[in-house]
């Protein structure tokens, strides 16, 4: 077993002796695969962006494999961006400064981000920063160059040498270990109403890697490659493997494919298969509501479970909110999808199951559904049952 992994180790250092960013990393353990921002196939390692992190989980690894690699400066940028994370401002700002004077590309890309979020430093802040990501990109490091492409558009202090955004961004996007600047290009072509093959190439790569927004520019230049994308089964191989990559949106793409086609045994399960998933998972409340119909129906393939069903739609029609971290503060975002507290109230009403009618619970769902928001057809039937919530969005309709 020694030697088999030393071997491995032998065939990854050759295949990326290239890049010197890879170079660095000397450690591969718990820490490496919890906190490391490059994508590398061939190790089964995933970009870990900021959103990502689980704090805990990743200051715990990267503190036990500093122990026993304490001049590891990778292994330092690894614990920095864990305690970035984690809001440890001084523990990381120190780490990150030790990791970049011994020259590791991610601890300097690191320390510029401290002073271009003025976290620490107050002096020189954009000058520190922009300089610190122009050694780090000049060494191959994908995030810095990035970096440097996302604050070229309005940076005063910028080197005129380095200004060639869109061409450096497609060479960071093609080298495959940073698929955020395949979505950052693509974010650019979308914007710029910009429908080119490089566009094309780069939301393809964007989607692919899992981001959910690369899919949706993707979607839109694909109407322009129609020839390249002319049947079903050429989106479901993209949309397979960025839900593989961790896009509960494409994951949710793939079950309204298979849920579209012929409903036989195969397709009934792979679809229920994946809005359970993206559901519990994922958190969709849409997925919740295909799971919740699908246990409710009666397809082929799929038993049917009336409790299970009911619970899905449950979980659709009550908004979640869920808090996301990103390197620029937290932001919230707030699901639900108010066609499951629809469907819900309707089988409680219209089920042939006796044991299951109950226009009171009906009722609740509907008032509930009236007091988040005006939807037509929630609105229509709660007024019809006697709910003045419901009648007054009624009364806006039919102005």
């Amino acid at each position: 077993m020694k030697y088999l992994w030393i071997f491995i180790f032998l065939c990854f250092s050759y295949l990326y002796s290239e890049t010197p960013y890879m170079q660095q990393i000397k450690v591969w353990d718990e820490c490496t695969y919890s906190m490391e921002i490059v994508r590398i196939n061939l190790m089964q390692l995933k970009e870990n962006t900021f959103e990502k992190i689980d704090t805990n989980r990743a200051i715990s690894f990267c503190q036990k494999s500093l122990e026993q690699y304490p001049n590891d400066p990778h292994i330092k940028f690894l614990l920095a961006r864990a305690y970035t994370k984690a809001k440890q401002y001084k523990k990381g700002f120190a780490l990150a400064s030790e990791s970049c004077k011994q020259g590791d590309i991610g601890g300097c890309t690191l320390l510029g981000g401290y002073f271009d979020s003025r976290l620490i430093d107050k002096k020189n802040i954009q000058q520190k920063s922009i300089l610190l990501w122009v050694w780090a990109c000049s060494q191959g490091g994908s995030q810095a160059c990035t970096n440097l492409y996302t604050k070229s558009h309005y940076n005063t202090f910028m080197l005129k040498e380095i200004i060639n955004k869109d061409s450096k961004l497609l060479d960071i996007c093609k080298q495959g270990d940073y698929p955020s600047a395949c979505y950052l290009y693509a974010k650019n072509c979308f914007a710029r109403r910009k429908h080119s093959d490089e566009c094309y190439d780069a939301s393809l790569r964007s989607c692919i890697s899992g981001n959910s927004e690369g899919c949706l520019f993707y979607n839109e230049f694909t109407k322009n490659k129609s020839n390249k994308l002319s049947n079903t089964q050429q989106l479901l191989s993209v949309y397979q493997k960025s839900c593989n990559n961790g896009n509960v949106e494409s994951c949710l793409q793939v079950a309204h494919i298979y849920g579209s086609k012929e409903r036989n045994k195969v397709n009934n399960v792979m679809a229920l298969s994946l809005y359970e998933d993206s559901c519990v998972k994922g958190h969709s409340a849409t997925a919740c509501r295909y799971a919740g119909a699908y246990y409710l129906g009666k397809l082929e393939g799929v038993t049917q479970n009336i409790p299970k069903g009911i619970s899905y739609l449950e979980t659709s029609c009550k908004p979640r909110t869920t808090r996301i971290e990103t390197a620029h503060g937290v932001r919230t975002n707030v699901d639900y999808d108010i066609r499951g507290c629809l469907d819900l109230a309707k089988y409680y009403i219209y089920t042939p199951q006796k044991k299951y009618q109950n226009i009171k619970k009906a009722k609740q769902i509907l008032q509930q559904a009236c007091n988040i928001s005006s939807y037509y057809y929630t609105s229509n039937l709660g007024c019809q049952l006697g709910i003045d919530t419901c009648c007054q969005h009624m009364k806006h309709y039919n102005k």
